[in-house]
């Protein structure tokens, strides 16, 4: 009886000092709502980090509400986030640095690709083995197009003039493959994660040569932050990598499973997982790894690589002023306990 009578007098002070409508989970800390802009507007193999970091929990575990913003390229995903309509997003560090240049308040803090995935696709049966075999040779490229001018550098530092030992073929993208294929020309450059997929999955038998190098890297794609809402939100940008990795190593350690998230993703979208497979696997053995990551873990940078790329952009024409590559990215969001693979 003296038992019950502390438990209803306890009971009774409890509803008295407690407001109406209170609960525990009304007075918990909001989770941070990010908007993540992303360089394609379909599932794809290079969102795989998110879609297992969202299905997993791995977000809602760091008090993350993040929301996907499927866009058709990179330059859609740097203006969203430039424009704060997103505060987060992937894409290639090519137009990140070209808006950075011209005033947008980026910074890079994820190098996704650790080289740039463009490069050249050769047949086999063409006995070209390297980019100095191209002299003589047509290539179908988009001539205004990163590639394009990534291919225009390499052939330079070769000593080979593109306007007079080579023919270029300036085409729309979606008909670069197409025009070598059909024997229009003996190159075309394209992605490894990509065109050079298609092409093996037509049944032809194709080298790719990367325009990156190990002793020459030009990053590719990266996660970067609008700067003026990392000013404020430093701790909920650690809190994001550290979820992101977690889903990219998730889907490192379960390929299977992460197709299929990939093929599920949207139900009202047709993804093969045949080609998605082939995608995650080049992304993990020849982008997103090196050496360097092997020694110093992913996602890092160099002022060296983003060095390599201004040069090459600054050359095409494509930055009209001076940018120091330190300026571009930090490393400083990026968790010790990053993998090394």
């Amino acid at each position: 009886m003296k038992m019950r009578l502390i438990c209803t007098i306890l009971t009774g002070l409890l509803a008295f000092c407690t407001p109406s409508g209170w609960s525990p989970a009304a007075h918990a800390q909001a989770p941070d709502k990010i908007k993540v802009a992303l360089h394609w507007n379909t599932p794809a193999h290079q969102f795989l980090q998110y879609y297992a970091a969202i299905k997993l929990g791995y977000y809602k575990e760091q008090n993350l509400d993040v929301e996907l913003l499927p866009l058709a390229g990179s330059i859609p995903a740097v203006v969203s986030v430039s424009a704060g309509d997103a505060q987060i997003g992937q894409a290639s560090s090519d137009a990140i640095l070209v808006s950075f240049a011209n005033g947008a308040h980026l910074k890079a803090v994820f190098l996704f690709y650790q080289q740039s995935p463009n490069g050249a696709i050769v047949l086999k049966e063409s006995g070209i083995k390297s980019f100095a075999d191209m002299r003589g040779k047509t290539i179908a490229t988009s001539v205004a197009s990163p590639e394009g001018i990534m291919l225009n550098a390499r052939m330079r530092e070769l000593g080979i003039d593109p306007e007079k030992d080579i023919r270029i073929l300036n085409v729309a993208p979606g008909a670069k493959l197409t025009m070598q294929l059909t024997g229009q020309a003996d190159v075309s450059t394209g992605l490894a994660d990509f065109q050079y997929i298609q092409a093996q999955q037509q049944g032809r038998h194709v080298d790719f040569l990367p325009f990156s190098t190990e002793a020459a890297p030009l990053y590719g794609h990266a996660i970067f932050v609008n700067t003026d809402w990392l000013a404020t939100h430093q701790d909920a940008t650690r809190r994001f990598l550290a979820a992101t990795i977690r889903g990219l190593t998730w889907a490192h350690d379960n390929i299977d499973k992460a197709v299929e998230m990939v093929v599920q993703w949207d139900p009202s979208v047709k993804v093969p997982a045949d080609f998605t497979k082939r995608g995650w696997e080049v992304n993990l053995n020849d982008l997103i790894r090196n050496n360097r990551t092997a020694r110093e873990g992913i996602g890092r940078m160099e002022t060296a690589g983003w060095g390599n790329l201004v040069t090459m952009l600054k050359g095409g024409g494509m930055l009209k002023s001076d940018v120091d590559p330190a300026t571009v990215f930090t490393n400083d969001y990026i968790p010790p306990d990053a993998p090394k693979w």
